[in-house]
Order: C-alpha cells, then structure tokens, then sequence
C-alpha cells in the first residue's frame, strides 16, 4: 500500500505525455481566442496553430504511451488524453476549413449570379 502512495507522490518521468497535454492545451486555447475576437483578425494563423499543437500532441501522445508501458503505465493516461485532444482539434481545423471554403465558394456564387443579371 506504501508503494503505490509513493508513485502516486512521485514526479512522472514520462515527459512525452506532459508534452502532449501540454501542447493539446497550447491548441485549444489558439481556437480560444475566437471566442475574444482577438483571432477574427487573422483566422488562418490561429487554425494553423491549432493544427500544428494537434500535430505536436499527436506525435508526443504516441510517444508517450509507448514509453509509459516501458515505465509501467506511468503517464499512459495522461498521454491518452493528449492524443484524444490532439485528434479532436485536427477534427475542428478540417471543419473550420472547410467552411471557410464553403463560405468563400458561396459568395463566389452569389457574386457571378449577380454580376450576370
């Protein structure tokens, strides 16, 4: 009983599934910033940071998992929610996409109907 008071005490090693959480944190609060207004100046950089700290927890979720089972499960649930963050917001930026796309074709649309009357 002892033991597992200790490692529940201890510092983690598995430094990849911090970096996961880490950066899945980093995306969510760039697709925050919409919610500020800040982000409407400038959506395609803050979508691409999304995608890139999505990437990076991607990456670094694997990692940490397959770590975490050579340091006997230390992290692998942290690493885990890495993951699932960095592939919802690979999920969020396609949408944002495209719609984006989809807002951009349909004005072009509207526009070459008007232009031809």
């Amino acid at each position: 009983m002892d033991d597992v008071a200790a490692r529940r005490n201890a510092r983690s090693r598995n430094r990849p599934a911090k970096v996961s959480v880490c950066s899945a944190g980093f995306g969510i609060a760039a697709l925050a910033n919409f919610a500020t207004g800040i982000a409407w100046t400038s959506p395609a950089v803050f979508v691409g940071m999304t995608a890139l700290c999505a990437l990076v927890a991607i990456i670094s979720g694997h990692m940490g998992r397959f770590r975490g089972r050579r340091l006997a499960g230390d992290g692998r649930g942290t690493a885990l929610l890495g993951l699932v963050l960095g592939w919802l917001l690979i999920i969020v930026c396609l949408l944002a996409t495209i719609a984006a796309l989809g807002l951009i074709a349909g004005l072009a649309v509207l526009t070459d109907a008007a232009n031809s009357k």
